[in-house]
């Protein structure tokens, strides 16, 4: 048995590739063409015009201010007028009933709901006070959630309070509301 030994791979050294000026002026070049190009297309012509219409538009819109609101009339007994109501709102009288039969129903479901939130906030405060230990951060804590439940129960009656008003057809305050002989249930 012969012994071969092995040659070592000779590799050529490491050179860095040579940078020909060539290729820096073409880098060059491609910089200033996208520095020229670009604001150039950004910029056009066209659209600052179109920039500049808008907000002329958009100025004189600020200095006419916006348009008048649609009213809602009502008489000396401050019954609701529908058929001025629905001219003032460009309806015919049968839609805007339409409307208020709807807004109704959401006056209703939005009293029943706030108020069933209310009752829920006070029952969780009631729980959490009886099943807590009794000390200065609890107390305080119970204090701020339970002025959640006087948000929820004023906007049940303010819902309640719109409902009744849409019911009759007539505006009334809310005293009149708390002392009527009518159902006090919005329905």
């Amino acid at each position: 048995m012969t012994s071969n030994p092995r040659k070592p791979i000779e590799l050529p050294p490491l050179q860095e590739p040579a940078r020909s000026s060539r290729k820096v002026f073409g880098a060059a070049r491609t910089v200033a063409r996208q520095f020229w190009f670009r604001p150039r297309e950004a910029l056009s012509l066209a659209e600052i015009r179109h920039n500049g219409r808008i907000i002329r538009n958009l100025s004189l819109l600020l200095k006419t201010g916006p348009a008048e609101p649609p009213e809602i009339f009502v008489d000396g007994e401050r019954h609701l007028d529908m058929a001025a109501t629905a001219k003032s709102h460009g309806i015919d009288e049968a839609m805007l009933r339409d409307v208020v039969a709807r807004r109704r129903g959401q006056t209703a479901r939005m009293a029943y709901l706030t108020f069933g939130i209310a009752w829920l906030i006070v029952g969780w405060w009631f729980w959490q006070a009886w099943s807590s230990r009794l000390t200065a951060g609890h107390m305080i804590v119970g204090l701020e959630f339970i002025s959640f439940a006087g948000l929820f129960f004023l906007l049940a009656f303010k819902n309640a309070w719109q409902n009744w008003q849409l019911r009759r057809g007539q505006l009334g305050s809310a005293m009149e509301y708390l002392s009527t002989t009518e159902p006090f249930w919005p329905y």
